[in-house]
């Protein structure tokens, strides 16, 4: 999802959060996954801090703001650093506003597949459910006591359309998402890293309405 001034760049979200074959270590798949869709499924509200990391070949871009879900299908990304910005969905579009070039950009939901399966956890109304999204679902267990992963979670596309080649979720001791891999078709990378979450704490419906002032421009681009 670098967000910045490209008419798609906005759901290389693929712009993940929310079934498999057997696990890896001492868990099995079916335990892990289960786990964290209960989380996910009693969770209505989040948010936190992110950092983002956008990498093709040899260039790397990175940002970092705040992000709010409200379920159902409504998040938003404000970005502070290196530019300020805001990534806006409301269920039916998504918008991506920079101040500084005085513009809007609108963009169908439904013209997201990727990020929608990347975010699913954070996005469904009912029962969190990660077989819908994902064709088959691989479980890692982590040793590496120096940081707050636990699990990892490796997701295959469903149909090519989603425009990934696989996703990866890490879950800290909670089951909570604090890292998202995007690999892309295109060969690129984009990472999402959360920290300091809330969970289920009040957000105002304004939130996740878009106020941009007078004389913006607004550009529409639609599907095929």
């Amino acid at each position: 999802m670098k967000l910045a001034a490209r008419p798609q760049t906005w759901w290389l979200l693929g712009l993940l959060l929310v079934a498999g074959a057997g696990g890896a270590g001492e868990t099995p798949t079916e335990d892990v996954v289960g786990a964290v869709e209960r989380h996910y499924s009693r969770v209505r509200t989040l948010e936190a801090e992110f950092v983002q990391r956008y990498t093709y070949g040899a260039t790397t871009l990175v940002e970092s703001g705040r992000v709010y879900f409200k379920k159902p299908g409504r998040m938003r990304w404000d970005y502070n650093s290196p530019e300020e910005k805001l990534f806006l969905a409301d269920g039916q579009y998504a918008y991506l506003y920079v101040p500084q070039e005085q513009q809007v950009r609108r963009y169908p939901v439904k013209e997201a597949p990727q990020w929608q399966a990347a975010f699913a956890l954070l996005f469904q109304e009912k029962k969190a459910d990660l077989g819908r999204v994902f064709d088959r679902i691989q479980v890692v267990r982590l040793h590496r006591l120096e940081g707050p992963a636990r699990w990892q979670l490796r997701g295959l596309p469903k149909s090519d359309k989603q425009g990934f080649t696989e996703i990866w979720l890490d879950l800290n001791r909670l089951y909570q998402v604090v890292r998202v891999e995007i690999r892309q078709r295109d060969s690129s990378l984009m990472e999402f890293h959360f920290r300091r979450w809330r969970e289920n704490h009040p957000l105002d419906a304004d939130l996740f309405k878009l106020d941009v002032p007078p004389g913006t421009t607004w550009v529409t681009e639609e599907g095929n």
